[in-house]
């Protein structure tokens, strides 16, 4: 950016790229503390109102309910790229419609979603598909229907997140989610305090349901203030725009889809492997490395829709200075991630106590895998908001066959899920190649065939 790393969180004036981005920065530290605690905070909680197999089958079914995600087609990223140029070109109009086909879009495809699931819910053995016995097989279809009800009307109104990540205002969206989080967490603390434990269904009800509201009020708010006229109509659909929509979504679809194989179905695999107590296991252990991901995740929310302005403005010098100074903060955290490892067993027994055992091997590889993601994630901030996404795609199912072939491998050698995690620290590796490359040759204008679509 225009100053050096020192003064990035003190410079709030100036309406400049840099400026808005350094605000939001400061903002979204503050609501990611808050965020960070509630995460920390729940794993106990949820221990205490659950059982440890109980905690396990609910983060297994979230996992699997994650899989959906990837029905709306990259439509959100695709919003959020193309809103970002039609605000950047101060073309206000255009915006509205790109907003009101993309509500229209996936109002449509998760209506079919939703009916298809609850006609095929009725066949569905959650028993097995869980690997458990403890609970009866009707008290899990109520609580899949409810849940995933709840989780496909999210996936519609939370657009409003995506106008303001466009709008390069990431902290307004940080807030949403720790917003619900915080309150759904309130809730569930009080329902221990009235000793109604151990009721996954009543669980499920309040951390799906809650979100969804929320998004709701702001969604009603935001577009009779600030987003007026952004505001979606029927009339301002245009299916002509679709097309650019669906065509650049469906590169971050594809994406998606790398991202749902990988991490959905890692508790899937742990649990068919080691049992759904092992599932909580990795869970305690992939919840505390993923705090300095999260936490550089602040620095990085307001750089793609940063990116993709200045690249339509063709602002090199910028985006050459932010990556610079990106990378020289990765390292920052990437040493704190082996300080993190170093005191980790000290780290868990304060946390929860003797409730969960997390191996040392874990913990190291855990270590590793949070440092792939630290340094990949400026490269992939930059080349998702210049949207040049083809070779990526191209690697993604290389990507997918290496980690489903090394999954087999190295779950049957290890004893825990060390050996799921060096599945995917495998998978990574390729990007924490390619995409460097690809940034500096995009930068550097000397990006030719596939590296520059």
């Amino acid at each position: 950016m225009d100053i050096s790393l020192n003064n990035l969180i003190l410079t709030f004036k100036g309406n400049t790229r840099g400026a808005k981005a350094k605000r939001q920065i400061v903002y979204s530290f503050f609501i990611q503390i808050l965020s960070v605690l509630i995460g920390l905070l729940y794993v106990p909680l949820l221990l205490d109102f659950l059982t440890q197999e109980k905690y396990g089958i609910w983060i297994t079914l979230t996992s699997i309910l994650g899989w959906f995600s990837f029905f709306d087609i990259g439509l959100g990223n695709g919003l959020r790229n193309k809103l970002a140029e039609a605000l950047a070109k101060g073309n206000k109009d255009l915006g509205k419609k790109y907003i009101s086909t993309t509500y229209a879009i996936l109002i449509g495809i998760f209506s079919v979603v939703l009916v298809v699931f609850h006609l095929s819910n009725f066949f569905l053995n959650w028993n097995s598909i869980l690997n458990t016995k403890t609970i009866d097989n009707s008290e899990l279809y109520v609580l899949t229907s409810i849940v995933f009800t709840f989780f496909i009307f999210r996936f519609i109104v939370q657009l409003i997140s995506v106008i303001y990540l466009a709008d390069q205002k990431p902290s307004a969206t940080k807030m949403m989610n720790t917003g619900g989080n915080l309150v759904a967490f309130i809730i569930v603390l009080i329902l221990t305090r009235l000793t109604l434990k151990g009721d996954l269904v009543l669980l499920g009800t309040i951390i799906s349901a809650v979100p969804v509201l929320l998004f709701v009020v702001v969604s009603i708010t935001s577009f009779n203030t600030r987003y007026k006229a952004l505001k979606p109509s029927v009339k301002a659909v245009d299916f002509k725009l679709s097309h650019g929509l669906i065509n650049l979504g469906a590169k971050f679809f594809f994406l998606q889809i790398a991202y749902i194989v990988v991490f959905s179905t890692s508790n899937i695999f742990i649990t068919q492997f080691y049992g759904p107590g092992e599932v909580a296991v990795y869970n305690v252990a992939f919840k505390y490395f993923q705090i300095p991901v999260m936490v550089f995740s602040i620095v990085m929310s307001p750089i793609w829709s940063a990116v993709t302005d200045a690249y339509t403005k063709s602002d090199y010098g910028w985006m050459k200075r932010t990556l610079k100074q990106l990378n020289v903060l990765s390292l920052l955290f990437i040493a704190g991630i082996v300080l993190m490892v170093g005191i980790s067993d000290w780290i868990y027994g304060i946390w929860v106590g003797d409730k969960i055992t997390v191996p040392f091997s874990l913990s190291v590889t855990l270590g590793i895998y949070s440092c792939l993601q630290i340094f990949v994630a400026p490269y992939s901030s930059f080349i998702n908001g210049i949207g040049k996404l083809k070779l990526t795609l191209s690697l993604t199912f290389v990507g997918i066959a290496t980690y489903l072939i090394l999954i087999y491998v190295f779950g049957n050698i290890f004893k825990n899920s060390t050996g799921i995690v060096l599945a995917i620290i495998c998978t990574h590796t390729i990007g924490a190649v390619i995409q460097p490359t690809q940034t500096y040759k995009l930068l550097n204008k000397t990006a030719k065939g596939i590296w520059n679509k």
